[in-house]
């Protein structure tokens, strides 16, 4: 067994639709979260015990860094609010993006929305971001 050091684990975004995945600037932590909801099938022969069938599933991605609106080495803060402002307005472009998210050889990709970017600038501190993504469809 080959425990994965956290560092190599990383999460990419590909906001083109190009399969071009850029790993997030500065990134410090990346969480993949991965449920299935249950449906309730108890009935009156299951013996006062609950039953209950397998329905959907749903993932969902999560990172924090250091704000970086600058750098043209990766995918920068500012670039994430832009996407997740598209489709709103009059800005109509698909506000979805693909992502990536594992180490070299062990990577789950799908579709995904971003659902918030957090920016916290406190006094003397590192500027840092946090980033939610709501999966959408199938996660391979």
């Amino acid at each position: 067994m080959a425990i994965v050091n956290a560092t190599d684990v990383v999460l990419k975004i590909d906001v083109t639709a190009a399969t071009s995945y850029v790993k997030i600037l500065h990134s410090t932590s990346a969480s993949l979260s991965i449920s299935r909801e249950m449906r309730d099938s108890t009935t009156k022969d299951s013996q006062a015990f609950s039953q209950s069938l397998a329905g959907l599933v749903s993932w969902e991605l999560s990172g924090d860094g250091f704000v970086d609106f600058a750098s043209d080495a990766a995918l920068e803060t500012d670039e994430l609010i832009t996407q997740m402002l598209k489709g709103t307005g009059t800005n109509t472009d698909d506000p979805k993006v693909t992502v990536q998210f594992g180490v070299a050889g062990n990577v789950y990709t799908g579709s995904a929305f971003i659902t918030s970017i957090s920016l916290d600038a406190g006094v003397e501190e590192n500027a840092t971001y946090s980033i939610s993504l709501q999966g959408t469809g199938s996660l391979s």
